[in-house]
């Protein structure tokens, strides 16, 4: 579709060259401008107008040239960060109990730009590169549990350790 729309533009930029030549007295010099478009694809067309001042405006030549732009590095996931350890108290309070969960892992990655932890689904905080643990405290009902785990991120990927779920009794 893109090639197409490149296509058909070029047409009508040679058209209008052609017209505009054909107006122009002989002895004029009409100057080439070159246009780049570049589609998603990452093929670059373009077009070329070369015009000698001496000849006829229907001697000018057009170049169509297409060339292909280098693939960008193909990113790389970082490594999924492993448990070291993990615990837990509860306190109890009015309604059930007060959670503190010590969460340490692994840095396993060289390429991660952040860590991001989930409790119950839901990101609670986003830790720069390199970080290895974080505590949370949370309010946890009678009989019911929650669920962490941790994110190792970049640009073009996510890779998580296990879920662990507990729950104060």
């Amino acid at each position: 579709m893109t090639n197409l729309k490149t296509l058909k533009l070029l047409s009508i930029s040679l058209l209008l060259v052609i017209i505009l030549s054909s107006c122009s007295p002989l002895s004029s010099v009409i100057s080439p401008t070159p246009t780049i478009d570049q589609n998603l694809a990452g093929n670059i067309a373009e077009m070329t107008l070369q015009v000698n001042p001496t000849a006829k405006p229907s001697e000018s030549i057009l170049q169509l040239s297409t060339a292909t732009a280098p693939a960008p590095p193909t990113p790389t996931p970082p490594n999924t960060p492993v448990w070291s350890a993990y615990n837990y108290t509860c306190e109890l309070v009015s309604g059930g109990s007060n959670m503190t969960m010590n969460l340490n892992w692994f840095d396993r990655s060289d390429n991660e730009e952040s860590y991001i932890v989930y409790r119950n689904k839901q990101v609670i905080a986003t830790l720069p590169p390199n970080s290895t643990s974080y505590v949370d405290v949370a309010f946890v009902a009678p009989g019911k549990t929650l669920s962490y785990y941790v994110e190792a991120f970049n640009n073009a990927w996510q890779t998580n350790t296990s879920t662990i779920t507990y729950g104060c009794q």
